[in-house]
């Protein structure tokens, strides 16, 4: 039977299995448990049903009619479910059987690399605020639609700036409607709302715009470093024992790290860069005495949140004519005991979250960075809480946003959210344009990189073949001449192997550097593996003849074990 016939039959039986599971009342949970942990037959799956658990919402007599009736439609949505994660299951297995493959090795082809997501560049904050996910459910959510049939590898980058996905598919079209669902799920948002603010590449342009991203060049503030450390993150969270990276991503991620960290110390890319977090502080400094009538070292700061991006605010503003102490606000008072320990030379003062209002009231400038999901401030609390008369600035660096935008309404205040940030890192694009063509060179030689080894991935079998060729005719030719070489000492035969294999790896030096020669067309890939295999006839190989791996490293421990027990 084919390896795609079994498939199809494993699917099959699995079908019957969950309908028995369902009729019987056995549990699921077990059944499924059996099966991922390889259940060696249809019998030792089907005896997992044999138990006597119950199914999770199995009916019972009740004294109660409405109870009864509860637990049954308790039970169907069970059974929806199950019967929606097995649909997901077999169509994932039916997919994977169907995987394109190469047609000279016949190894399973990797899929293309595709992102698709909005930014700064695309969408505003208040529709980057629906599909914002923090950094702590970004390893669940990619689990979701790496479960997804024609989704293969997922990973997930949200920030303040941008919500994206990268996944790799062979079938794009099935795979984005897919994705659109879970975003559409996500955010609340219909298609007519959601896709005008998407952007999507695949293959090529998806591996540049990562690594344009991880640089820093598609940043807001363009040269930034947090966006590197965000990308290390999300690497981290996708290679990970239960992470949803693959070998492409988990390869494509490395190279992107490791490009941010070449742009940033080879061009002048990071001179006279800031963050978001700084291209906040100069906002302000630029707009106080427009909206206020203040001089900027006389204002008096509040800031509320205690996080990374109040760190990078706190550290700007260190090195500004702020000359007035820094009033911190947060909900616990560890944050910002160590925030205060980090800056010895700031003055500080440290206010919990029910003092909000009170140090709203009393600052000139606030500048809100938490990890709140609905606004703090909006126009009712400035209205009821703020004193009659008075001007405010305030400043808002999150997403989603801790100002409603309600607030610029309120008479006397002046609100600013991420987006309204473009008109002071705009000043500053034109004086790294050099560095950012420098970058833009780098980044494509890196792009190369990535598309040889992803090529190569293709040629691996091929080359091993070629070695086991090479070896198989080295050891043929050694046994015809073993009767000569029983007449020569152990350093004469040892210096006849040694020979014999430099020859061998001169010899196919050539042909496999050929083959990891990257192309820029698939089709000369599969061209190279057909002449290859042709001329030094691959599919002739008996591998049984040669040891393998396993039987190598075996074999040189009990060389070893023995030389140890001679001595």
């Amino acid at each position: 039977m084919s390896g795609t016939s079994r498939t199809f039959a494993s699917a099959i039986m699995l079908s019957v299995l969950l309908i028995v599971a369902l009729s019987s009342g056995k549990s699921w949970r077990r059944l499924r448990s059996t099966i991922r942990g390889g259940a060696a037959s249809k019998t030792h799956a089907l005896s997992a049903l044999s138990g006597k658990a119950p199914f999770p919402f199995s009916r019972k007599v009740c004294s109660s009619s409405s109870s009864s009736s509860s637990r049954r439609q308790m039970r169907n949505i069970r059974v929806a479910e199950l019967r929606s994660e097995m649909s997901d299951m077999l169509l994932k297995t039916a997919v994977q059987a169907d995987t394109p493959k190469c047609p000279v090795t016949g190894i399973a082809l990797p899929g293309n690399v595709h992102v698709v997501g909005l930014s700064h560049h695309t969408a505003d904050v208040s529709v980057r605020e629906k599909l914002a996910i923090p950094e702590a459910e970004w390893k669940a959510q990619a689990a979701k639609l790496n479960q997804m049939p024609n989704i293969d590898e997922a990973g997930i980058l949200s920030t303040c700036n941008r919500f994206e996905v990268y996944y790799v598919a062979h079938d794009t079209q099935a795979a984005n409607e897919q994705l659109m669902s879970f975003l559409k799920e996500k955010s609340g948002l219909t298609d007519s709302e959601l896709s005008p603010n998407l952007f999507f590449h695949d293959g090529y342009e998806a591996t540049k715009h990562l690594l344009s991203v991880s640089s820093g060049l598609d940043s807001l503030v363009v040269g930034e470093g947090q966006i590197l450390s965000q990308v290390k993150n999300c690497a981290a969270h996708g290679s990970d024992a239960e992470g949803s990276f693959g070998k492409v991503l988990g390869k494509l991620f490395n190279i992107a790290v490791s490009t941010g960290k070449r742009v940033r110390t080879e061009t002048g890319i990071s001179k006279g860069a800031v963050s978001v977090s700084s291209a906040a502080a100069q906002l302000s400094e630029l707009k106080i005495q427009e909206d206020i009538g203040k001089k900027f070292e006389d204002a008096r700061i509040a800031i509320i949140g205690a996080g990374e991006m109040t760190r990078l605010l706190v550290t700007h503003l260190a090195s500004t004519k702020a000359s007035q102490p820094l009033h911190i606000v947060n909900r616990g008072r560890e944050r910002m005991e160590k925030l205060d320990e980090m800056f010895p030379d700031v003055e500080m003062s440290l206010h919990t979250l029910d003092e909000m209002w009170d140090q709203i009231n009393e600052a000139d400038i606030v500048f809100t960075s938490t990890f709140s999901t609905d606004p703090l401030i909006d126009a009712a609390g400035l209205k009821e809480n703020l004193n009659s008369g008075s001007k405010k600035m305030l400043v808002d660096i999150s997403v989603p946003v801790n100002v409603g935008y309600d607030a610029k309404d309120v008479e006397g205040v002046a609100a600013y959210h991420v987006d309204d940030l473009k008109q002071v890192i705009d000043a500053n694009k034109e004086k790294r344009m050099a560095a950012v063509k420098e970058a833009e060179k780098l980044i494509e030689g890196e792009i190369r990189e990535f598309e040889g080894w992803k090529q190569s991935l293709r040629c691996v079998p091929a080359i091993k073949m070629l070695r086991d060729k090479g070896e198989l005719i080295r050891q043929k030719e050694l046994q015809n001449a073993q009767k000569i070489l029983d007449g020569l000492s152990q350093k004469e035969r040892d210096t006849v192997d040694r020979v014999t294999k430099g020859i061998i790896n001169k010899l196919l030096h050539g042909p496999m550097a050929h083959l990891r020669a990257p192309e820029d067309i698939a089709d000369h890939v599969e061209y190279k593996l057909e002449t290859m295999q042709k001329m030094f006839q691959l599919d002739a190989l008996e591998a049984h003849i040669l040891p393998t791996s396993d039987q190598k490293k075996k074999g040189k421990k009990n060389k070893k074990q023995a030389a140890i027990s001679t001595a």
